[in-house]
């Protein structure tokens, strides 16, 4: 049950971030027409309808089918990451900034396959809606999917920068487990007659070689 849970739950996370973006795309496209404006926050942040073929806050104008690949490489990327991350209790808001970057790219990418004109476009060359703006500000017009990632990510510079140390950073981007040490004589090809110390023989004793003696002469001088 536990193993289910961990692939359950980030995967009924991802689906919620999606359907709270293309749910917030719908209402603008069937109440909005592209460039209409509708205040918020007095003239400060406005709704309206742009269609982005571009990335992120239209940067990079008419690169859908870029984006189209690039997209799932990134999203596959991070779920690598969020499989390596350890489960540990402490590892829980990098996880959590894991599943909101990918349920935001799930939602873009989304758009990039299936939102285009039949008229003019093709699958993969689509357009995402973008609808908020900070006009005091005249910050790019974004939607809800880039907000998910854009928070997710400064969750995860503020954790790897403030929060975690070096040791628990490597566990989730740095060095790539290693293979566990053996833990019994025969993972290391011994057996229990090879921790026997062998007797050692007992040293021979070195052959001195018969030196001639000199013979006391018998006679002494008188």
């Amino acid at each position: 049950m536990k193993k289910l849970s961990r692939v359950l739950v980030p995967l009924l996370a991802i689906a919620a971030i999606v359907g709270i973006d293309q749910w917030t795309k719908y209402l603008i496209i069937t109440h909005l027409t592209e460039g209409q404006e509708i205040n918020l926050l007095s003239d400060a942040i406005v709704l309206t309808y742009v269609q982005n073929r571009g990335m992120a806050w239209g940067l990079f104008q008419n690169g859908q089918i870029i984006f189209s690949i690039l997209t799932p490489i990134a999203i596959m990327a991070i779920i690598f990451l969020y499989i390596r991350t350890p489960w540990e209790k402490e590892f829980r808001p990098i996880r959590f900034a894991e599943i909101m970057i990918v349920g935001g790219a799930v939602g873009n990418l989304l758009d990039r396959i299936f939102r285009y004109d039949p008229a003019t476009g093709s699958l993969f060359h689509g357009y995402v809606v973008d609808m908020i703006y900070a006009k005091f500000i005249h910050f790019p017009v974004f939607n809800v999917a880039d907000i998910f990632v854009t928070l997710a990510f400064l969750l995860m510079v503020f954790l790897l920068l403030f929060v975690y140390n070096e040791d628990e950073f490597n566990k989730c981007f740095g060095n790539f487990p290693q293979k566990e040490p053996p833990k019994n004589l025969e993972e290391m090809g011994m057996s229990d007659s090879d921790l026997v110390e062998k007797e050692e023989e007992p040293a021979q004793e070195e052959s001195v070689p018969e030196e001639s003696i000199p013979e006391e002469s018998s006679t002494k001088e008188e």
